[in-house]
């Protein structure tokens, strides 16, 4: 796949990201957080099989892929949990832009840490390019401290974390990104299972605006474009695909005021501009081993 093309599509995929709060929020006015979670990844699990199916990948599982897969489906599970509860409690729009500005963050920090990578200052620069730029899509200046640190604050925060940990890891399985995908999220759905009381799930009750805004955020973002994501850690690196997670808040955000009549104000605008150029240098520049 050449370079520009597949930029386009990591491009398009964190619209589709930042779109599906929107959808989240949705999904939260009919059932609880459980059997929502369920239902999401049930759908997913589907749809990623045939994605698999049409690219024609082979379906076999190496042991470290296994594991690998295994362990970021116990972290997929959690993250569902997080989204789906603080996008109860709060704005869709925040927690798009919290989850999505903060995990490229995390993810650094977390290869600096552990992988022994040097971080230039152009590094820096940019990282805080993108913190302020969310900052001003958050017009954190208005809140006060009670709120800042309010529950769903803090489970978008929990959720960024735990989709870098996820990032680090589909970057070291060596099956193919919608192979992977589709048995991180068929164990997803088996853990999710045990906590999911189906007796909650009333069909009748689950009219077209339900299930038009599970299917996107099933199969369009999670199935094709988490797809792209995997495929993107593993042929750029964690790092570098996740610094595209900056366009997704203003996709949120843009479609929390589309769709939810949320507010979007000039410093707003400001904050997505400053994010998107935090993307342009976090991909115009490479991370460093630090040499002994």
């Amino acid at each position: 796949m050449q370079k520009n093309i597949f930029l386009i599509l990591m491009f398009m995929a964190m619209i589709m990201w930042g779109a599906s709060w929107s959808s989240i929020k949705v999904m939260n006015e009919y059932l609880p957080t459980a059997e929502l979670v369920f239902i999401r990844y049930a759908i997913t699990v589907i749809s990623s099989f045939f994605v698999a199916l049409i690219l024609r990948q082979s379906f076999a599982l190496d042991k470290q892929s296994l594991l690998i897969s295994v362990l970021a489906a116990a972290l997929t599970s959690f993250y569902g949990y997080v989204i789906f509860l603080g996008t109860k409690l709060g704005s869709a729009s925040l927690a798009g832009a919290f989850i999505n500005a903060f995990s490229p963050i995390i993810t650094f920090v977390l290869l600096a840490i552990f992988y022994r990578h040097g971080i230039k200052k152009l590094d820096i620069f940019a990282l805080f390019i993108g913190f302020l730029g969310t900052m001003l899509m958050l017009g954190v200046w208005q809140f006060d401290a009670y709120r800042i640190f309010s529950a769903y604050n803090l489970y978008f925060i929990l959720g960024a974390f735990l989709w870098s940990c996820i990032a680090i890891a589909s970057s070291h399985v060596k099956i193919n990104a919608s192979v992977f995908s589709f048995y991180m999220y068929l164990f997803t759905t088996i853990m999710v299972f045990a906590f999911t009381d189906t007796d909650k799930i009333i069909i009748q009750n689950l009219d077209m605006r339900f299930w038009l805004n599970t299917i996107f955020v099933s199969v369009v973002s999670t199935s094709i474009a988490t797809t792209l994501f995997f495929l993107g850690a593993k042929k750029l690196g964690s790092d570098k695909v996740s610094s595209f997670m900056f366009i997704a808040p203003s996709s949120a955000v843009i479609t929390g005021a589309v769709t939810l009549d949320e507010r979007l104000e000039i410093l707003t605008l400001a904050g997505i501009v400053l994010t998107i150029l935090a993307v342009y240098i976090l991909n115009c520049i490479r991370i460093f081993k630090k040499h002994t």
